[in-house]
């Protein structure tokens, strides 16, 4: 799930930024990516009380992380949005998490 503010990414980075996420869940998990896309209307997502510049990425992986792992690959994961949306580290925010038992 990929939730990113209306007219922050081009259709063009967004294809991109698909694109390797889909690339970082074959080479982490050996599946392809099924990503939610979700656009927050501009206008509906604050960040102290501004409009928010954040791109959240949750992954759900389809097995259990250990720490290591995961913050390898909460570290890829933020390095491939950074790179594809121009923001920092503190403006984007990603989780991976478990599947459920």
């Amino acid at each position: 799930m990929c939730l990113v503010q209306e007219g922050q990414i081009s259709t063009e980075n967004e294809l991109r930024l698909k694109a390797q996420i889909n690339d970082f869940s074959q080479r982490a998990f050996a599946a392809p990516a099924d990503i939610d896309w979700i656009v927050v209307p501009s206008g509906n997502g604050f960040t102290a009380a501004a409009p928010s510049k954040s791109v959240i990425a949750s992954l759900h992986a389809n097995r259990a992380l250990s720490r290591d792992e995961r913050v390898a690959f909460l570290g890829e994961l933020c390095d491939i949005c950074m790179t594809r949306t121009g923001l920092s580290a503190n403006e984007v925010v990603t989780s991976i998490r478990n599947p459920k038992v």
